[in-house]
């Protein structure tokens, strides 16, 4: 936890002293709409705002979809990668390597120009493969419905000239996701495997949006924290993520980000009395927890044209810069986020 502060710590001052001195106006890419704030302050400016975020567009809605693709390979316990002959001592069966793929629907309202709800709902596949103590291999799958989200988030405080922003973001999460998908024996898989939570969530959060032509910036902390158990006896572990951007408008119609993200997620509370800890330590509450640093790129596409108006296309790298498990745990190789948003 001390090495994810610290590197959030020093890429907050790397980003202060880079922009101490920037004081030209900025704003959100341009769009039409009527008077309201948002218009104003797009007619003003023209620096690239944070993906899925929308804010001063009082009457006005977005959808949106999201591609992630997750891989997860080679085994950390802590900081230090171990062989699978090591964990095959402590259990019958391994992990060697899991991939995760989700598709995240999304809408969002904006009633106010302070104010912006939105609505996500994912659908999550995945795959797991395993080795077992007497040599031979399998794979897990599982896919369905994730938990439903409702969100929403308010404009605190922003200068006239829209150079720096403080928002409040707080939201529900409800358990809409399964947690007893079975495996093709028949057995309740382990908890990784399992696409839902199973309790109500609280998703409280921050953001910080700092602007000037062609740049901007920012910071953003995101929490969720579970309530209760659910009906097989235990509950996630709670969960923080905070991350640093900055973002340049290259043209018209493309910016370039770059920023980092820092991860905790706690081990699970409780226990599901039908999984086995020897059995496998994807089965075990007590090594699900973790801490990771990661860096981001990204590229933002706005075509100008009027088939593409009020659209906009990313594409994300996540790579891993340190990671800490409570393991044996599978460690995350990178992530690729592709998506897509229009705002009318």
């Amino acid at each position: 936890m001390k090495n994810l502060l610290l590197g959030c710590l020093i890429n907050m001052t790397l980003l202060s002293a880079v922009f101490a001195d920037a004081e030209a106006p900025m704003t959100s890419m341009k769009m039409d709409g009527g008077t309201s704030q948002g218009s104003e302050m797009r007619d003003m400016m023209g620096a690239p705002v944070p993906f899925g975020i929308m804010i001063g567009m009082a009457g006005q809605w977005m959808v949106g979809y999201q591609y992630m693709f997750e891989k997860l390979d080679r085994i950390l316990d802590g900081t230090t990668n171990v062989s699978q002959a090591s964990v095959l001592n402590r259990f019958a069966t391994t992990p060697t390597d899991m991939t995760m793929q989700t598709h995240m629907g999304m809408i969002m309202y904006a009633p106010t120009d302070r104010f912006t709800l939105m609505a996500m709902l994912p659908y999550v596949a995945m795959s797991m493969d395993e080795l077992h103590r007497d040599g031979t291999r399998s794979t897990e799958r599982s896919e369905g419905f994730g938990d439903f989200e409702l969100r929403s988030l308010y404009s605190l405080y922003e200068t006239k000239d829209f150079h720096h922003r403080f928002l409040v973001n707080f939201g529900f999460g409800f358990p809409t996701g399964s947690i007893n998908l079975l495996g093709a024996d028949g057995a309740r898989l382990e908890y990784p495997m399992q696409t839902g939570s199973g309790t109500f969530s609280l998703l409280p959060g921050f953001t910080y949006l700092g602007q000037s032509l062609p740049w901007s910036w920012g910071a953003e902390i995101n929490t969720t924290v579970r309530l209760g158990l659910n009906g097989n006896g235990y509950r996630l572990g709670d969960r923080l993520k905070s991350t640093l951007w900055v973002a340049r408008q290259l043209t018209s119609w493309m910016n370039l980000s770059a920023g980092t993200s820092g991860e905790f997620w706690g081990n699970i509370n409780g226990s599901d009395p039908l999984l086995d800890t020897t059995d496998e330590p994807t089965k075990d509450p007590n090594l699900q927890g973790g801490q990771s640093l990661n860096a981001l790129l990204g590229i933002t596409f706005h075509p100008q044209s009027n088939f593409f108006k009020g659209q906009e296309f990313l594409l994300q790298g996540d790579l891993p810069v340190a990671q800490s498990l409570d393991g044996p745990q599978l460690e995350k190789s990178f992530m690729v986020n592709v998506a897509w948003q229009w705002g009318f």
